[in-house]
């Protein structure tokens, strides 16, 4: 009998795998061959990856997920083109269901980018969604941003701009939280783009500021060059030409190696302004463009501009003929990749359906074979019950068992009304620990407020104060020290100290010199810069150098903030 059940096992093996193990076996060597060749040689691993497996439907599920995905990493490097969705959707089964959750997120996302070049927007989306909520399950806040920001760039495609904003701000603070600053600027920059389409361009110069600071920290040349164009084109739509210019030109400067797009922006700035001698110039820089092929053409566009402006009609129709012939040309070629892409993805399908048809065939027969296989073995199972009278006992012991699952399942439904109960008062709790807690915190920050008013009634009441404040009104001609004596000082720092404890650890820790130590200091008592400048006897410009210097050591890089705020709060 178990000799019999073995050989059935080995032959239906053999019927069911043995066409594929062929093709897997020269997948794998070609993966194994070109997985060396990722980083140091990309095309030479895309052309052992896509030309030497011919039929990737026959691979095994196991082989073509790790096939796709070596796909998809070359198509991030080099941009080569993505696997096919059908491909695609066949790995993300089979890593769904054994990969571990980092996989499973990853090919979720090249899913969706497949949905998205085969303009399946809405399967996109909803591949999307379904990733965003298992990373959240999961507290995976690096892929919910970038999960977050292919839905902003869903939005976009479709002209939905504030629901893309609305997204890559979730992304931003998802970035935030995995402390990927970088990926967070570039969701900022995003949101401006956004807002632009939107004509919102004060919001859109905001976001765009903030990358700026984030990307010039933790970014590299290229990315900051890319922020400084967007800069000078927000700047340009406001009409600030001059800022426009200088973000333009910074942009050039950062990165030498790709320049097109900035000279062309700098050169519809220059037309822009009627300065066609700085335009001219900086289209003849353009040469050409491997990150945004439209941006030669456009070149053609503002030459066409430009000599129609300087009068030259001849040289205007010239360039208005390149621009003409170079847009027909583009489309020519683009309309030709995509009838030899619909009749690759027309082949596909159709060897698809002749690959179903045959495993039908193939399940037909083998669902005959098991079923003869299943009624030979049922004969000998009845004939052995038969020779050994056991039948009763089996009986028996049946309902044995029968009694037993009954058993399990009233025990099961006991435990499960144990646990929705139980649910039941851990919500209750819940709720009320929640107002307990918000209570707190409304009285928290009450006694906090009353703590910062009896902190400033206590400077207002002290006699160094009003000193100080008398002194500052008065300019003594030709004095030679400070107005405020040693004593006075003292006094005026223990008051502070005693007030703001934490402005001693300020001095401390940021090194301050005596003349930023007395311009913090007298900061707190909200005097002006002239008054500072009369109670340290010195000269204003150099208390508003001791002012910048301050600000530089303690990190203010906002200029809306106030010193005096900024201190003040460090209680």
């Amino acid at each position: 009998m178990r000799i019999f059940l073995a050989l059935l096992v080995i032959a239906l093996g053999w019927i069911t795998q043995g066409c594929t193990n062929e093709a897997d076996r020269n997948a794998i060597r070609q993966m194994e061959q070109a997985a060396p060749l990722m980083q140091s040689d990309p095309e030479a691993a895309h052309v052992l990856l896509a030309d030497s497996v011919a039929h990737p439907e026959l691979l095994s599920p196991e082989v073509n997920a790790r096939w796709c995905l070596m796909l998809c990493q070359l198509a991030d490097s080099i941009g080569t083109p993505l696997p096919y969705v059908p491909q695609m959707k066949r790995a993300y089964r089979y890593v769904k269901r054994h990969g571990t959750i980092d996989e499973q997120l990853q090919a979720a996302l090249y899913l969706g980018r497949t949905y998205m070049d085969d303009q399946d927007q809405e399967a996109a989306l909803r591949t999307y969604t379904e990733a965003l909520q298992q990373s959240i399950l999961e507290n995976k806040p690096n892929q919910s941003g970038y999960i977050s920001s292919y839905m902003g760039d869903v939005y976009q495609f479709q002209g939905m701009y504030q629901q893309a904003v609305e997204k890559y701000l979730t992304a931003s603070r998802y970035f935030r939280q995995a402390e990927n600053h970088r990926s967070q600027a570039f969701a900022f920059r995003d949101v401006s783009r956004n807002y632009t389409f939107m004509d919102s361009l004060d919001i859109a110069l905001k976001y765009m500021l903030r990358a700026d600071s984030m990307i010039t920290i933790w970014g590299d040349s290229l990315a900051k060059s890319e922020i400084l164009n967007g800069l000078g084109n927000i700047y340009k739509e406001r009409g600030a030409y001059c800022l426009a210019e200088k973000y333009l030109e910074q942009a050039i400067n950062f990165d030498t190696t790709e320049v097109a797009a900035d000279y062309l922006a700098l050169a519809d700035l220059y037309l822009t302004q009627n300065k066609l001698d700085q335009a001219r110039y900086s289209l003849n820089k353009i040469k050409s463009s491997s990150y945004n092929k439209d941006v030669f053409i456009d070149k053609f566009y503002l030459l066409f501009v430009l000599e129609k402006e300087d009068g030259n009609t001849d040289r205007a129709l010239e360039s208005l003929e390149q621009y003409v012939d170079s847009i027909y040309s583009q489309l020519d070629i683009k309309n030709k990749t995509n009838l030899i892409e619909a009749e690759k993805k027309h082949n596909y399908t159709q060897l698809l359906m002749h690959l179903f048809h045959l495993k039908n065939r193939q399940r037909v027969y083998v669902g005959c074979f098991v079923v003869v296989c299943l009624i030979l073995i049922i004969c000998i199972v009845l004939y052995r019950l038969k020779l050994k009278s056991r039948q009763l006992i089996l009986v028996q012991k049946e309902n044995e068992m029968n009694a037993l699952k009954n058993q399990l399942r009233n025990r099961e439904k006991e435990m499960s009304a144990i646990s929705e109960q139980l649910q039941r008062q851990t919500d209750l709790l819940n709720q009320r620990m929640e107002q307990l807690y918000r209570q707190k915190e409304q009285e928290v920050e009450s006694i906090r407020q009353q703590i910062g008013q009896k902190n400033q009634e206590m400077l207002e009441k002290a006699a160094i104060t009003q000193k100080v404040r008398k002194l500052s009104e008065k300019v003594v001609p030709n004095a030679t020290k400070s107005p405020l004596s040693a004593k006075d000082w003292a006094a005026a720092y223990e008051l502070i100290d005693t007030i703001y404890p934490s402005i001693s650890g300020v001095v401390a820790i940021y090194d301050l010199t005596e003349k930023e130590k007395m311009v913090c200091y007298l900061t707190l008592f909200n005097l002006s810069a002239n008054a500072e400048a009369v109670l340290m006897n010195q000269p204003l410009g150099s208390i508003n150098k001791y002012r910048q210097t301050l600000r530089k050591k303690l990190q203010i890089n906002d200029r809306n903030i106030d010193l005096y705020d900024f201190l003040s709060k460090m209680m």
